[in-house]
């Protein structure tokens, strides 16, 4: 059975940003998704990283990696791996002390595989060993995590969430252009915009965690209401009904009454 201890335990909330040349704009693919780490072009731009410490609610200092601090796409995977072994070094020197955690909005399905794919092609490290860091790590990615929290009409119908909606719960309606506009930033050089999205993302990402949890023991302490007046309502039909005389002998009804 794994072991968590509080200063240990600890969640990478992260985002990448990436970039996508004009000619690879109108890709098709069956997701929707434009961007791919094995497309000529395609690049990891770089992204932001906050380690947090859930069980005593400690945020570390934000961390940043990009392309144009760092020189190239690889220096800024090479940074990314570097931070994943710094990350994984305390939990890996115990036995059974439990794994490290990533999240953020869409990691599952986009930055995660992302890095795999890119770290492997340009051989940062053993193909088993990027495995390991990466998919060793156990994912929250809010989008399916928060899904059980909406309204839904069909009983089982699981989806995953969009931006859009996690902002609109969670943030109070919060708006964020799409990750495309990163791709004109780009170009035109407008690079602390870029940080300061990726930043923000990050911020907002953690903040929706938690709102999850509020969210959570909000309901808890609705159902504990709601069951305490069940409980009270229960208690008082019994007494009610124990206060009522007792019924008379069988023997005796009421045509076997003689009334003076």
């Amino acid at each position: 059975m794994l072991r968590h201890y509080p200063d240990k335990t600890k969640i990478i909330f992260f985002d990448l940003e990436y970039y996508v040349p004009g000619d690879g704009r109108d890709r098709k693919t069956p997701g929707g998704m434009t961007f791919s780490p094995v497309v000529r072009g395609h690049k990891i731009l770089g992204g932001t990283f906050q380690t947090y410490f859930p069980m005593i609610d400690k945020l570390e200092p934000a961390r940043s990696t990009w392309e144009w601090r760092a020189g190239s796409e690889k220096a800024v995977l090479e940074a990314i791996l570097r931070l994943l072994k710094h990350e994984w070094a305390p939990i890996e020197s115990r036995e059974r002390l439990g794994s490290l955690m990533l999240s953020g909005i869409g990691i599952s399905h986009s930055d995660v595989p992302a890095l795999l794919a890119k770290m492997t092609a340009l051989q940062l490290d053993e193909p088993s060993r990027i495995y390991d860091l990466l998919c060793g790590c156990r994912q929250i990615d809010l989008t399916t995590a928060t899904y059980c929290q909406f309204s839904f009409n069909q009983a089982y119908f699981a989806y995953p969430k969009t931006k859009s909606h996690l902002y609109q719960k969670y943030l109070n309606g919060k708006m964020m252009e799409s990750g495309k506009s990163v791709w004109d930033l780009y170009e035109s050089k407008d690079y602390p915009a870029i940080e300061a999205r990726s930043t923000a993302e990050v911020s907002d990402s953690i903040a929706i965690y938690k709102a999850m949890f509020e969210t959570k023991k909000k309901h808890d302490r609705e159902l504990a209401r709601l069951k305490k007046i069940d409980k009270q309502a229960a208690r008082a039909g019994h007494n009610a009904v124990s206060t009522l005389p007792d019924p008379l002998p069988e023997d005796i009804g009421p045509q076997a009454i003689n009334v003076q």
